[in-house]
């Protein structure tokens, strides 16, 4: 019998009771929320620009190890029943070490989510940078082009040579064009590899200084300098997300996927309209912000299931449980399971839904 302070005792069978249906209680809260966070992102996609992204792999390898987690706390629970304790801490330590492994990769995840140029908040159009839409480069004299993810001297794709040699200059440039002070850069052969052009106007080079047709370029004009060079060095295009269109990330809008083709976008074969164009460049990825919503929530659910399993794994070491006495790995079983099918869930959503 448990006894309280005011001196009343409840029976281990009441105690067992009411801890399950608090779980239960929880559980379905928890439900309840991933319920309006799923439903809030179908609701949100209707009538505006939507970017299916590519799930990153590291998701796959954390998908594995909470499913290796949970086997191994089947594992566990069937060990008890039968007082196997040996088993006992196999299971549960197994499902603690990957249990673990899935928290890591989720954190992996995130960074190339965010490498790939899907931070929690960003627009889908890469407006201020975009090559050729203020600043293009020359190489020995002759334009480079850009086009679908992909730069083209003399008509051809760059080589990767070649395109090394563009960052590293792109690089003298970010230096210089940094900051709101005096901006100094410090090219090396200016002119005879590399040039840039200002809308169409040469900018030249003096004395660590640029200028267009004799004047100096004004702090806007560095600060546009600076966000071109760096989305050349982060090899961004025409979008914040990084990749290729159509294979690592393609963008819907009303359930339509759209095509983009030299950098022009068609919707059901007919161009873009102006009004949506627009809408398209003022338009923020939320589907990146939801999958950030998605899997921040449920790794701090996470949190309380790892230190769980930790717990079960120390009380498994020290030999507490029996074939009598398994409350606990029945409680932490319980919660454990549910995150993995929870995850389950939101892996597939962000899959096939998104």
């Amino acid at each position: 019998m448990t006894t309280y302070d005011n001196g009343n005792t409840i029976s281990p069978e009441l105690n067992k009771k009411m801890k399950k249906n608090l779980m239960r209680i929880f559980i379905f809260a928890v439900i309840m929320i991933f319920a309006g966070l799923t439903s809030g992102y179908v609701v949100a996609q209707g009538g505006r620009f939507w970017v299916n992204i590519k799930m990153p792999d590291a998701f796959k390898i954390s998908t594995i190890a909470i499913i290796i987690s949970s086997i191994s706390l089947f594992i566990a629970q069937y060990a008890v029943k039968r007082d196997k304790k040996p088993l006992i801490k196999a299971g549960l330590g197994g499902a603690f070490l990957f249990g673990a492994i899935f928290g890591i990769y989720q954190f992996i995840g995130w960074g190339e989510l965010y490498e790939n140029g899907s931070p929690v908040s960003a627009s889908i159009m890469n407006t201020t940078g975009k090559y050729g839409k203020y600043y293009s480069l020359s190489y020995e004299g002759k334009e480079i082009s850009y086009n679908n993810d992909e730069f083209y001297y003399k008509g051809t794709e760059m080589t990767p040579e070649l395109k090394a040699e563009m960052k590293s200059f792109s690089s003298e440039l970010l230096t210089g064009s940094a900051g709101t002070g005096n901006h100094v850069y410090n090219l090396s052969d200016y002119g005879s590899k590399f040039s840039l052009t200002y809308r169409n106007k040469l900018v030249t080079y003096l004395n660590d200084q640029f200028t267009i047709e004799g004047i100096q370029l004004s702090l806007n004009h560095h600060k546009r300098l600076n966000r071109f060079a760096e989305n050349i060095v982060n090899d961004r295009g025409d979008f914040i997300m990084k990749g290729k269109y159509g294979e690592d990330f393609v963008i819907y809008y009303g359930g339509d996927e759209l095509e983009y083709t030299n950098r022009t976008f068609y919707r059901n074969g007919s161009q873009l309209s102006p009004m949506l164009l627009g809408k398209l460049m003022d338009q923020r990825n939320t589907a990146g912000s939801f999958i950030f919503a998605f899997s921040g929530m449920h790794f701090l659910h996470w949190i309380g299931g790892i230190i769980a399993l930790l717990v079960m794994f120390i009380k498994g070491l020290q030999m507490r449980y029996s074939k009598s006495d398994y409350l606990g790995i029945t409680l932490g079983s319980v919660y454990w399971h549910f995150l993995g099918i929870l995850w389950l869930y939101l892996y597939a959503f962000l899959i096939f839904i998104h």
